[in-house]
């Protein structure tokens, strides 16, 4: 087994001993600062010597005659008290028992995101990252489309319009593998949402209240993107003349448009667009007789995102 020397300088200065630690794997680490964190459960043996002996190293054995080599049985801190000659000495150990859990940024691109789903544009850049709160991130490791794991050391570019599965996993400096996290990673110039349960009364472009949960997702992306550019797009199912629904879903794009800025939404950001009759997207065309439940499918609003260009 390979041996560990370090120095706790805060304790050397006042007691002009050392401490070593040896363990099989990599379960101990020592920051900058000589504080010494270990791994929950690893077998790990401490010795302890003067400054001018370090080859005259003293097992530190655990209260428990049967606990060498020691283990952690718990996170957090850990103290060992060593008695020489009359003289404690003390050191602290912290002990780690949980891996870094990864996250994903968009360096470049990014349309939204919302929990692990972003949207992002063509040539887009995404990085990865991870926080330890105790011994530190060591190494991240990501998948693309179910291949192989591979370790990242540099931003990841999508340049293809279409769907991808980001997998990432992170290791920290004593050895604890976090659980692998999934991102979907949606590659297009924009990103388009169907909203059926926006609500209008009849034959009006007055807006229902039943509507007011679904525009408040639309309104906290306006307000979390700031950089997002919006197209309201209204349509009509194909009853009544296509002018008539033409003009109908004109004024009813233009109210959704009305309560965003009524909102604080910057009207230079949104563009309304009603579309009509002009595409139905069942069978239920004029002339043909169908239920309102499959007229209902052809009048939605549509939110299209996208960036300035």
């Amino acid at each position: 087994m390979n041996f560990y020397r370090f120095c706790l300088f805060i304790l050397i200065a006042t007691t002009s001993h050392s401490l070593f630690a040896q363990e099989a794997n990599s379960n101990i680490f020592i920051d900058a600062n000589g504080q010494i964190y270990v791994k929950v459960d690893a077998p790990i043996y401490f010795f302890v010597s003067a400054n001018n002996e370090r080859n005259n190293k003293v097992l530190i054995p655990s209260s428990d005659s049967l606990a060498n080599p020691m283990h952690f049985d718990g996170p957090g801190k850990h103290y060992f008290v060593y008695n020489n000659k009359g003289e404690r000495i003390r050191y602290l150990i912290l002990a780690d028992a949980k891996g870094p859990k990864p996250k994903v940024k968009v360096e470049k691109g990014l349309l939204f995101g919302k929990e692990n789903r972003f949207y992002v544009d063509i040539d887009s850049k995404i990085s990865i990252d991870a926080k330890d709160d105790f011994s530190g991130l060591k190494q991240l490791y990501y998948s693309l489309d179910g291949g192989q794991f591979n370790l990242f050391t540099e931003n990841i570019s999508f340049n293809k319009e279409g769907e991808s599965e980001l997998k990432a996993y992170a290791i920290d400096n004593v050895g604890n593998i976090g659980d692998t996290s999934t991102f979907k990673i949606i590659v297009s110039p924009e990103a388009i949402f169907k909203i059926d349960n926006i609500y209008f009364e009849t034959a009006s472009a007055r807006l229902l209240n039943e509507s007011s949960n679904n525009l408040a997702e639309m309104l906290q992306l306006m307000r979390e993107f700031p950089e997002l550019i919006l197209e309201i797009r209204a349509y009509a199912d194909a009853r009544g003349s296509s002018e008539s629904n033409k003009t109908l879903s004109e004024r009813r794009a233009q109210s959704v448009a009305n309560y965003l800025t009524s909102k604080g939404i910057d009207a230079r950001r949104i563009k309304a667009k009603g579309l009509g009759d002009s595409n139905i997207l069942n069978d239920c065309v004029k002339g043909v007789p169908c239920p309102d439940s499959k007229h209902k499918q052809n009048r939605r609003v549509e939110f299209k995102f996208s960036l300035p260009k």
